[in-house]
């Protein structure tokens, strides 16, 4: 799994290597491809809501940078990744399901853990009042 300082993550499994879109793009680009895309996925983890911003040229010469290619190589490297289902592009915006789900994963995780804490809290607080009676 990629990780973030404790934060977000995709989910990589043995089977992650072996999805058409993985195979296709190692195939086109070779393992700086691969590379490529997994750096796609983790700048979308970066991202508020896991979304790029691409509907400006400057936004695509920012994402060929952050992932070693040019332009164009970038740009197609998306329409092959959006081609397989592993990258949604529309209205300007790149996302991925992936990582769209781990951000929501996150999110319930982290809710849970917070009610979890507030739970015990409580209960530990009502102990200490009836201690104190």
């Amino acid at each position: 799994m990629a990780t973030r300082g404790g934060g977000v993550y995709f989910p990589v499994d043995a089977g992650f290597c072996d999805t058409q879109a993985a195979r296709q793009v190692t195939r086109r680009y070779g393992a700086e491809g691969f590379l490529a895309y997994v750096r796609l996925l983790c700048m979308l983890l970066r991202e508020d809501g896991g979304r790029l911003s691409v509907g400006l040229d400057e936004d695509w010469e920012d994402v060929a940078d952050q992932l070693g290619m040019d332009e164009d190589a970038a740009r197609e490297l998306v329409a092959v990744l959006a081609h397989y289902g592993a990258v949604v592009l529309e209205d300007g915006a790149l996302w991925s399901q992936l990582v769209t789900e781990s951000i929501a994963a996150r999110k319930e995780i982290t809710e849970k853990r917070r009610q979890a804490a507030a739970a015990r809290w409580a209960k530990a607080k009502k102990k200490e009042e009836e201690t104190e009676k």
